[in-house]
């Protein structure tokens, strides 16, 4: 076993050490079934487990193994192309990033001064990624929280949304794995701006990476304000745009391309940037979705579908849904692992689906091409996105 492996397999195995460790990416020529793996000590009916949870684009799956079971399950993760792998560690944390060309390029910090308590709870509480103890200053100059620190009655929704968010994010692009070169995020359609300022202080003041954050709208008077509450904090590395996304430019490529509730064909617009930016990760949560079902409305349905056409709220639905499944396959068939998923709950707006990728693959997956031609087939319609991109990605479509 490679010296790497031997540190890695030491670590996770630790009994009294391990804290949690994290399998993510995919060598390049190479593929794995799941796009990240993440492992962590627990305790069910008194005895020490490690919990194994399995990340795909359908399904997240979760496995609890004694410790003599996991060290059979921890050597056929090491012999997988995993492109990243973390370990958090008491012992000292590893890193593990593969080059280009295979080679395993291996970092190890030294112990922490105080060690970290293992969370051995099998069904433990969703950790808030900022809270009371991490963001206290930030979430009172934004006007989240009191200054005595009590999240306001009528921010409540709004700090739970912005927690998922950063955890959604956070899993997307597992930010531990980012180290070295700085962090380019455009957050198109910023509007009040709360994620944009989330995004920034979580990436920047908690996780320490050299994080630089542009919010674009086209409100001036939003983006005015926005600016002086930057000003005031001091952060310099945060800053807000007048424009419209399709005509946004930028020097440097934006390695993180966010779109939160643009409306219709604004979000297709930010899409677009991505994919032609060839951004690592792009996160939209779509609003109102009318092009798609207008170009519907001018031609007959399909006569397996005439059912779906005679309820007003159904037929919005089936346009939204196919707007986003467009979305999502042309994604797809740019290179990026998507998925589709829950925002917030339902209850808090209709409209809570978000669409999240990665760049990991090639262009041009047959299995996604096809799927999408026969999308396009049976709707007779072609997709604003797929417009938007035409030229050199034609060929694709």
């Amino acid at each position: 076993m490679d010296d790497y492996k031997q540190l890695l397999q030491k670590r996770i195995l630790d009994r009294d050490g391990f804290i949690r460790a994290v399998f993510s990416g995919v060598q390049k020529g190479s593929s794995v079934q799941w796009f990240k793996v993440t492992l962590r000590p627990v305790e069910i009916k008194g005895e020490f487990n490690l919990q194994f949870s399995y990340f795909d684009e359908k399904k997240d799956t979760t496995k609890n193994y004694s410790l003599a079971d996991a060290l059979h399950k921890v050597n056929g993760l090491l012999a997988l192309p995993f492109r990243n792998v973390f370990v958090e560690s008491n012992a000292g944390n590893v890193q593990v990033n593969f080059s280009k060309k295979g080679k395993a390029l291996v970092s190890e910090s030294k112990p922490a001064s105080a060690p970290v308590s293992q969370n051995l709870s099998h069904d433990r509480d969703k950790p808030r990624l900022l809270s009371d103890e991490n963001a206290r200053p930030f979430l009172q100059a934004v006007g989240i929280m009191t200054q005595d620190g009590r999240i306001r009655a009528d921010m409540q929704r709004k700090y739970k949304q912005i927690n998922e968010f950063l955890r959604l994010l956070d899993e997307t692009a597992s930010f531990s794995t980012w180290t070295g070169s700085p962090i380019h995020i455009i957050d198109f359609g910023c509007g009040n701006a709360y994620l944009t300022f989330a995004v920034y202080f979580y990436l920047h003041d908690i996780l320490k990476l050299d994080t630089h954050v542009t919010g674009v709208d086209v409100n001036a008077d939003l983006i005015e304000r926005h600016q002086k509450k930057v000003e005031s904090l001091g952060w310099e590395q945060l800053s807000f745009q007048v424009d419209q996304i399709a005509d946004y430019q930028t020097d440097i490529t934006p390695d993180i391309v966010l779109a939160l509730h643009a409306c219709d064909t604004a979000t297709d617009d930010a899409l677009a940037k991505g994919i032609q930016w060839g951004s690592k990760v792009i996160v939209c949560a779509p609003c109102c979705q009318h092009e798609l079902q207008e170009q519907l409305s001018k031609i007959p349905a399909p006569d397996q579908m005439l059912p779906v056409f005679q309820d007003g709220i159904l037929s919005e639905r089936m346009g939204d849904i196919l707007t986003d499944t467009f979305r999502a396959t042309i994604l797809r068939i740019m290179g990026y692992r998507t998925d589709v998923t829950q925002f917030v709950p339902i209850e808090h707006t209709a409209k809570n689906l978000m669409i999240r990728s990665m760049r990991t693959a090639h262009v041009g997956n047959e299995r996604w091409v096809d799927e999408y031609r026969n999308l396009k087939s049976f709707w007779r319609v072609t997709p604003y996105l797929e417009r938007l991109l035409g030229g050199e990605y034609a060929k694709n479509f």
